[in-house]
């Protein structure tokens, strides 16, 4: 018996050292036959292409239609990269006809498993129209980062999530507790933990929401211009540099929500934001914007539902485009729900983008001002799988882009979450 017990162990290792030499099974890879391939946004599109997708990542580009583990047949489609949505507030859907303070209130002080279970319908609804990524700027109920990390472990579908909370602004500005009229003693249920004075408040404001999770800094102009033209910002200098100058130095990226007034508008520019939100933008504003490299998130759809200086929007977009200025989709998305998203490409359009460069804004454009550029924007080995396709072409319906029931594939990391027929 201890002979053959021997003999069982020597057996078995030796089994085990000749599976450990064995080499390991390639990766399985998914092949897509596109028969329309818009590669790289605001490039030509090619035809009869395969892409090749091991592991979440395209690893090759082929002519023609090669075999794979797994095939899908897209041939009669136009095949582009995943769409990227960078100005969303996913929380919660206003309701432009009541009161805002009651809605702004409730985020707040609302429960958050409600405002979980409320927000799990519209990120999948944004996934399943082609938004495989978006930026996600502001959430007063702080429940998006829970949201993101869901979304990561597959717990919950949705796009992949750039997400801040807070909105970083100054004490006395639109988001100030005293101004949703409320009792004193319950101001502390409505304060954003973004709000700070002097630099060094505004330093430590920044470093703290990073800590927390923060994957881009929002800065928010005071809308006290917006009232009153003899007030050109409640905003001093020295807070603004405080709250780029730390966001940069711990690598994240700052998007800042403007009002349209100038000074304001210069003065962040050269203090280095990376994107300005909203507009309208001023000439000296777009000059300076094309020499910093500063890219425009315009948010047309929400400028045009709220009647807030949407003519001077729609002229800016114009003049910044052409100019040279970057410009990158963005919706407001929570001004409205995910059913309207669409809707901003045809503004943009309309504005004076050529709809191939408002694709490529809600693609290459967009990544690039994420800093994920390397990874997201177009399809190229080593970028992730982020794939999405249409049965007409969306430069020519482009109206259709992103609209509920038009995309009929998507891909996310490799992973497909619908093909319709």
């Amino acid at each position: 018996m201890k002979i053959l017990s021997t003999l069982a162990v020597v057996l078995v290792t030796a089994f085990a050292i000749d599976a450990a030499q064995q080499p390991p099974a390639p990766p399985k890879t998914t092949v897509i036959h596109a028969g329309h391939l818009i590669a790289e946004p605001g490039k030509p599109a090619t035809i009869n292409q395969s892409i090749l997708i091991q592991d979440g990542k395209i690893t090759a580009i082929k002519d023609g239609f090669v075999p794979g583990d797994t095939v899908i047949n897209l041939e009669d489609s136009w095949v582009m990269p995943g769409l990227i949505d960078m100005h969303t507030h996913v929380t919660g859907v206003l309701d432009l006809t009541q009161p805002i303070e009651p809605l702004f209130i409730h985020a707040y002080t609302g429960r958050p498993a409600q405002i979980v279970l409320d927000m799990l319908p519209r990120v999948k609804t944004l996934l399943l129209n082609g938004f495989t990524s978006i930026r996600n700027l502001g959430d007063p109920s702080s429940t998006v980062y829970d949201l993101r990390d869901a979304i990561n472990r597959g717990y919950v579908t949705g796009p992949r999530i750039f997400a801040c909370e807070p909105q970083i602004a100054v004490d006395g500005g639109d988001y100030d507790a005293s101004k949703w009229g409320l009792r004193r003693d319950l101001e502390q249920y409505v304060t954003s933990r973004g709000m700070c004075s002097g630099v060094v408040e505004c330093t430590k404001v920044v470093r703290t929401e990073i800590n927390r999770g923060a994957d881009v800094i929002k800065l928010r102009q005071s809308y006290a211009p917006a009232f009153n033209a003899k007030i050109e910002m409640i905003e001093s200098e020295d807070e603004i540099k405080a709250i780029i100058n730390t966001a940069h130095k711990l690598d994240r990226r700052v998007a800042v929500h403007v009002v349209g007034t100038p000074a304001f508008l210069h003065m962040v520019i050269a203090d280095g934001a990376d994107t300005i939100e909203h507009g309208p933008l001023d000439d000296d504003s777009i000059a300076l914007m094309k020499q910093r490299g500063t890219a425009y998130t315009p948010t047309l759809l929400a400028g045009k539902l709220i009647d807030y200086r949407y003519a001077d929007g729609v002229a800016g977009v114009g003049k910044a485009y052409r100019a040279g200025v970057p410009i990158i989709f963005g919706t407001d998305l929570g001004i409205f729900g995910p059913e309207r998203s669409h809707e901003e490409f045809a503004l943009l359009v309309a504005a004076g983008v050529p709809p191939d460069q408002v694709i490529r804004a809600a693609t290459l454009n967009a990544a690039i001002a994420l800093g994920r550029g390397d990874s997201l924007g177009s399809i190229a080995p080593g970028k992730l799988a982020d794939i999405i396709a249409m049965k007409v072409d969306p430069i020519t319906h482009i109206d259709q882009l992103g609209e509920t029931g038009k995309v009929t594939f998507v891909m996310k990391e490799g992973q497909v979450f619908t093909s319709k027929p």
